[in-house]
């Protein structure tokens, strides 16, 4: 009778387990609250629905461990990318770009880092909350930021902040490292690790810290040679994005120049993509001070020349090359040297196979948001909406043809191309809500 009383609470556990779920707050401000009160660390899941519907797509947030680790060792919240309400501060404060992610503050509200979530392998998402359990025990951003908001502008304590904000994947680091640079000796910008540590932070490339830091051209050189491919590329990365950030903010026509210039001069050996990158950044600024004139007029051209004159099979073709270099790439990033043997760890890479049709969608978009008036760029937008049909026929492309079509007074037209936006967000079970609304609004004359 005992042995039979000890199996039936067995398989009352065990039936009960799958209904125990992570526990999610109901807004983003009371789990910040539940967290400093109970001096824990948040949790904040950002999703987003795949493109193609999968009943595994979350599936490793089902998995007892991953429930246990994050009941027990956070405050949770959990919002979906596309709910702008409740999304869009945390996308915007943290600056998240990629989705599904994780963003992780401490017990104090500071920041931690953001990581891409890949929700359907329970053991990455372990790692990631370990990763983050182990960066609560370091000191917060929060005392950090106390302390240079009073003042403390010591060479020391800006570099273990930077540091510290390096860690966290913060790069908006270019106005400390100004500050840093004047606390420096002539000497230091002759050592490898100093130089080193001023490019990484990201200064801007018209900056003080940057001219500095180039005073020895052969530093320079070394460090470009020698550091990991990984690190050569962030390097670039870093400082062309403050440096076009902060013309932006000052609208700062010369210093967008200075951006692209040195974007320009990173593909030294591909004047082709060197030029195009010096296209792109410049968009971007026009884009970011609202020159809408400007940007009209520089990315139109910008797509008429780089995408408008390769066709399908060139695209194709190109893709087919860059996932060859990306994986290349990936191949060299994870080399190391021990013992003077070079080594290889591990790799994997990633490579937008539809980037092209992607982004001329996006254009697309942007200039049925931005030119509702002008037909010339109306045409031309609607051209490129055709060509990523051509190139990835996705119900959200036929949703920009639609849209353009309508503000051509093409509605009948208009009205076919929405019900395909429909049709195939159907047959590829994604919520095909928005674009039943937005067909309710072209069949009434209404959009």
């Amino acid at each position: 009778m005992k042995q039979a009383f000890i199996l039936f609470v067995a398989l009352i556990c065990s039936v009960s387990l799958p209904g125990q779920k992570i526990k999610y707050e109901s807004s983003f401000e009371k789990a910040k609250i539940l967290a400093l009160q109970q001096k824990k660390p948040l949790a904040v899941l950002i999703t987003i629905q795949p493109q193609v519907y999968s009943p595994y797509y979350m599936i490793g947030l089902n998995d007892e461990k991953v429930i246990e680790l994050f009941n027990k060792s956070f405050i949770n919240y959990k919002v979906d990318r596309f709910d702008t309400a409740a999304s869009w501060r945390i996308i915007r404060e943290y600056k998240i770009f990629r989705f599904p992610s994780f963003v992780f503050l401490d017990t104090k509200g500071g920041f931690l880092f953001t990581e891409i979530a890949i929700l359907n392998r329970p053991q990455s998402i372990l790692d990631i909350a370990q990763r983050a359990i182990a960066a609560t025990k370091e000191k917060s951003l929060v005392e950090y930021d106390s302390a240079y908001a009073a003042g403390n502008n010591s060479s020391s304590f800006l570099k273990e902040y930077i540091l510290r904000r390096e860690k966290a994947g913060i790069i908006t680091n270019a106005d400390l490292i100004e500050k840093y640079v004047f606390g420096l000796k002539v000497a230091d910008l002759y050592n490898y690790d100093e130089v080193l540590f001023i490019l990484k932070a990201g200064p801007i490339v018209d900056g003080n810290a940057y001219k500095l830091a180039s005073i020895n051209k052969h530093l320079i050189d070394s460090i470009f040679k020698s550091e990991p491919l990984s690190d050569r590329v962030a390097i670039n990365r870093v400082m062309i994005t403050n440096t076009l950030g902060s013309a932006i903010t000052n609208k700062n026509i010369s210093r967008a120049m200075a951006a692209a210039n040195y974007t320009r001069s990173s593909w030294s050996d591909n004047t082709y993509e060197g030029q195009k990158n010096w296209t792109f950044n410049m968009m971007r600024y026009y884009l970011g001070v609202n020159d809408t004139a400007k940007y009209l007029m520089q990315a139109s051209m910008y797509y008429e020349q780089y995408y408008m004159r390769l066709t399908v099979d060139s695209v194709r073709i190109r893709d087919s090359l860059n996932i060859l270099t990306a994986k290349k790439n990936a191949r060299e990033i994870a080399k190391v040297i021990i013992n003077d043997t070079t080594v290889r760890r591990t790799f994997s890479f990633s490579y937008t196979k539809e980037s092209y049709s992607d982004e001329l969608n996006n254009a697309a978009w942007s200039f049925y948001q931005m030119a509702p008036n002008k037909n010339d760029y109306l045409l031309k937008a609607l051209l490129w909406s055709r060509r990523a049909i051509e190139l990835s026929p996705k119900p959200a492309f036929y949703d920009t043809y639609a849209h353009l079509l309508y503000r051509l007074n093409l509605f009948d037209e208009a009205e076919s191309m929405q019900r395909k936006a429909i049709e195939l967000g159907n047959a590829e079970k994604i919520d095909t809500k928005l674009f039943e609304q937005e067909y309710g609004k072209i069949k009434r004359r209404s959009l």
